[in-house]
């Protein structure tokens, strides 16, 4: 089964062979599906039951920015000084590949449906608070495990709807989206407890 997502994931593994890409290549490689992608790429990583203080921040940043960008339908910008930061062949081939392992186990249930999900204006915000809402928790930085990986679900669920149109993923999101508030809150109350 053919879709956006399993393209791109080949087209970067195939530039990766060639060496290093820029920030500024991947999204010229990316092309329309740019925001999407680039928000799928940072969450991978996230997807193992480990805590990435150091990288999770910029990760959850960069996570909100592109979800923004995607909500205004503006194009993929890039502050100029990290279009040329240089994202290695090794990392590229490990996520591209990582990527397209997921899409093998989940491509028979992925399809285009709950389309009101995807296309109304009032899931459209909704979506954009799932997506600013997880990347701002994945981008605390907490070392305990899940505090990554969490949000960064919520967040990939949301991202394979908006790219293969499935509303059923973007519903899925919102209710992780509950758990993950309740986890955090339950770490909060933690916290003050025990201060």
């Amino acid at each position: 089964m053919s879709s956006p997502f399993i393209e791109a994931m080949e087209v970067l593994h195939t530039e990766a062979q060639k060496g290093d890409l820029t920030l500024r290549r991947i999204v010229d490689l990316l092309g329309e599906e740019a925001h999407i992608i680039l928000i799928l790429l940072f969450s991978l990583p996230y997807m193992l039951p480990v805590s990435i203080p150091g990288l999770s921040t910029p990760a959850g940043l960069l996570i909100s920015l592109l979800a923004i960008m995607l909500f205004l339908k503006r194009p993929t910008w890039i502050p100029k000084r990290y279009e040329n930061i240089a994202i290695g062949a090794r990392t590229v081939s490990k996520i591209s590949t990582l990527a397209e392992r997921m899409w093998i186990k989940i491509s028979g249930v992925v399809k285009e449906r709950w389309l009101t999900l995807h296309d109304n204006s009032f899931f459209r915000s909704l979506n954009l608070i799932v997506f600013v809402l997880n990347a701002i928790l994945l981008a605390l930085p907490l070392p305990i495990p899940f505090t990554n990986t969490l949000p960064g679900i919520a967040i990939v669920l949301c991202a394979l709807g908006h790219l293969e149109h499935d509303g059923v993923f973007i519903f899925l999101s919102y209710i992780w989206t509950i758990v993950v508030c309740a986890f955090f809150s339950a770490l909060a109350m933690g916290a003050v407890r025990f201060f």
